[in-house]
C-alpha cells in the first residue's frame, strides 16, 4: 500500500493527465459537446478542486531539485564569506607594510610569498618579483616588523629568499640599548641565538636587537627581535642570548626588497684580506 502512495504521489499529474483524456474520448464517443458542456465544467471544477486538495502533498523530484540549489548558494555564500574575510586581513597588514617606506631611505620593492620550503635545517621563500622588478641576489628583505632574509636566486619574474631561521644565517647585530656587538645564528628551533656576547657586557632580556653597520648583506638598524633569556655558556667566557625574530615567519605573505646592494670597494678589499688569513664566514 505504501508503495502504490507513492507512485501515485509521484506520478500524480501524469495519471490526471490519463484520466482526463479517457475521460474525453468517452465523451465525445457517446454524445455531441454541445450537450456535454454542463457536464464537462463541472468535471474540470472538480478536477480543480481535487488538485488544490493534494496540491500539499510534497513532490520528491522537486524537493531534491530546490535542495541542490540550496546546497549550490549556501557553498557559494560560504566561499565569498571566506574571501572577504581574507582580504580583511591583508587590507590591515597592507596598511601597516604602507607606512614602512615613510621610515626608511631605501627604495623598497613590494612582494608577495608564495612559496615556502621548509626542510629540518634550512627554510627558503619564493616571491612573485624578480630581476625584471629590480630584484637581484643579496638583496635582504623585510616586512614593518623586520628582518626577513636574503635573496639568494633569482630569475625574470621569481626570486628565493633564505630565511633568517636556515642554518646557514650569520647576521652581524647589536644590541639597541647597550651596543653589544654579536653575530645571530639559527640552531633549529623557533628563536634565534645572539652569540659572541662576552659575559662582562650588559645584556639583558627585553633588548631589542639590530642589525649593525659591519654587516657586508644587510643594512644597519633593522629589527631582527627581541632577547627573552640571557644565560651563561658552561666552561665560556660567553653568554647565550636567545632572541625571538620580530617577523611571524609561519604567516608571512608580504614583505618588501630592500633596494641595496654591498660597497663594492670594500666587498673587493674583504676578499683580498680573507685570502690572506685563515677561512672565516662572513655574516
Amino acid at each position: 500500500m505504501r508503495r502504490f502512495i507513492d507512485f501515485v504521489v509521484r506520478f500524480k499529474n501524469y495519471i490526471t493527465l490519463g484520466t482526463l483524456v479517457v475521460m474525453s474520448f468517452a465523451f465525445m464517443s457517446v454524445g455531441s459537446l454541445s450537450q456535454l458542456g454542463g457536464f464537462r465544467a463541472v468535471i474540470v471544477g472538480s478536477i480543480g478542486w481535487m488538485q488544490s486538495l493534494f496540491a500539499w502533498i510534497p513532490n520528491p523530484v522537486a524537493l531534491k531539485s530546490e535542495n541542490l540549489a540550496l546546497r549550490e548558494l549556501n557553498l557559494q555564500l560560504a566561499v565569498e564569506s571566506a574571501r572577504s574575510r581574507q582580504s580583511m586581513v591583508e587590507n590591515a597588514t597592507l596598511r601597516k607594510m604602507l607606512e614602512l617606506p615613510a621610515y626608511t631611505d631605501y627604495h623598497l620593492i613590494a612582494a608577495d610569498v608564495i612559496g615556502k620550503t621548509t626542510t629540518q635545517s634550512r627554510n627558503y621563500a619564493t616571491i612573485n618579483k624578480g630581476i625584471e622588478d629590480g630584484v637581484q641576489e643579496g638583496m635582504c628583505c623585510i616586512t614593518d616588523a623586520g628582518l626577513v632574509g636574503i635573496v639568494i636566486g633569482t630569475s625574470p619574474h621569481f626570486a628565493v629568499l633564505q630565511l633568517l631561521l636556515n642554518r646557514d644565517t650569520r647576521v652581524s647585530a647589536k644590541v639597541q640599548r647597550t651596543r653589544v656587538d654579536g653575530i645571530i645564528q639559527w640552531e633549529g628551533e623557533t628563536f634565534l641565538v645572539l652569540k659572541n656576547v662576552p659575559r662582562s657586557l650588559d645584556v639583558q632580556a627585553g633588548d631589542v636587537v639590530l642589525t649593525s653597520s659591519y654587516s657586508q648583506k644587510y643594512p644597519a638598524n633593522i629589527v631582527i627581535g627581541r632577547a627573552t633569556q640571557v644565560s651563561e655558556e658552561a666552561n665560556s667566557l660567553f653568554r647565550r642570548v636567545v632572541v625571538e625574530p620580530a617577523v611571524n615567519f609561519a604567516t608571512l605573505e608580504q614583505l618588501f626588497v630592500v633596494d641595496t646592494r654591498p660597497n663594492s670597494e670594500r666587498v673587493a678589499l674583504e676578499r683580498r684580506t680573507d685570502e690572506r688569513l685563515p677561512q672565516r664566514s662572513t655574516p
